[in-house]
């Protein structure tokens, strides 16, 4: 079967540069610090649907934390551009089997492990648009060469996307990474065993970006909000969030969310990343005449300590509707740690 390439415009396209400029900053401010952490990987290439006959651009973001030689994991954002009638994108958290050669410069690796995907389709005969989220499958296989033993690493990858409920695809990627931790070999780093202290202990922050509704127009408006974060334990943080997504023409919507957080500091704390996930309590002025509604808030995060008492942090929320009203919520914003 022949393929085509599909492009255009469409939910995410036009901030992904952004997005890939403002998490690769956050990890390269940290690098003159000494290092506690793993490894962090952005890949680009195309994405391969074989029952539609057609070929698209693809995109990854993932964090790599060694378990041990052989045995990793890593948790990933994979976006799978934009084919008829299917703009998807998802998460995956999967575990890693790796083979090292001698010199600990190259390694041959397979993932798997569960993706949570979300897709945007047309339900009606007029173009409406459909929300479809759903679980799957991501396979993987990757070649990995660590430049000169690291810091730097060069990674080849395949990703094979078998959904339920929706398109299977398979994407061919290719790009770099950075190895944050440095030990006395070369190759992958196990980092030590434990930490005994909190990643936050009090955070307020302000901040402001853009809502994009996850439609095939993806209209966007001005979004704000503030947060309050507290560690509670090494690695867990919560907060409490105001959310106003602005008015993005089909949906004009705030409201509060809670969330719980995986958090890792790095480089002696000056950079941290988490993700959290929770409810989100929102009230939406386009839907039906105002609606209150109970959403799920997927958030992924990245921190830079300014100071001991002032920290800048990006936020990415996804939130997840019952009624095909999603968006990417994008803010960036000025924090105070005490």
């Amino acid at each position: 079967m022949q393929h085509r390439l599909v492009s255009g415009p469409g939910r995410r396209h036009g901030l992904r540069q952004l997005i890939r400029a403002a998490l690769c900053a956050a990890m390269l401010m940290g690098i003159h610090h000494a290092a506690r952490a793993q490894e962090f990987y952005v890949l680009g290439g195309l994405q391969q649907t074989p029952t539609l006959g057609e070929t698209t651009y693809g995109y990854t973001y993932e964090y790599a934390h060694n378990l041990t030689d052989n045995i990793y994991a890593s948790f990933s954002y994979l976006n799978e551009g934009h084919v008829t009638n299917h703009h998807r994108d998802g998460h995956s958290a999967q575990l890693w089997g790796r083979l090292l050669t001698a010199d600990r410069h190259f390694a041959f690796s397979l993932g798997v492990g569960p993706y949570r995907y979300f897709d945007t389709t047309v339900k009606t005969a007029e173009g409406g648009a459909n929300d479809q989220h759903g679980w799957g499958l991501l396979i993987s296989a990757a070649g990995t060469w660590y430049i000169n033993g690291g810091p730097w690493i060069l990674q080849a990858r395949y990703d094979r996307a078998q959904a339920f409920g929706s398109i299977d695809t398979n994407t061919f990627l290719i790009g770099v990474g950075y190895q944050l931790d440095r030990g006395s070999r070369d190759g992958p780093v196990v980092p030590p065993p434990s930490y005994n202290t909190l990643t936050t202990h009090n955070e307020f922050t302000v901040f402001g970006g853009t809502t994009i509704v996850n439609n095939f127009d993806s209209p966007s408006g001005i979004a704000y909000g503030a947060e309050y974060r507290r560690g509670i334990l090494p690695y867990v943080d919560l907060t409490a969030t105001y959310l106003n997504e602005g008015d993005a023409r089909v949906v004009r919507r705030q409201g509060l969310a809670a969330q719980a957080w995986l958090v890792r500091p790095f480089f002696n704390d000056h950079l941290t990343l988490g993700i959290g996930l929770g409810p989100y309590f929102a009230r939406d002025h386009d839907d039906g005449g105002g609606v209150t509604r109970t959403l799920g808030l997927f958030t992924m995060s990245a921190s830079y300590r300014l100071s001991p008492a002032w920290t800048t942090r990006f936020s990415w929320h996804r939130t997840v509707t019952t009624n095909s009203r999603d968006t990417d919520v994008m803010v960036l914003g000025l924090g105070y740690r005490f």
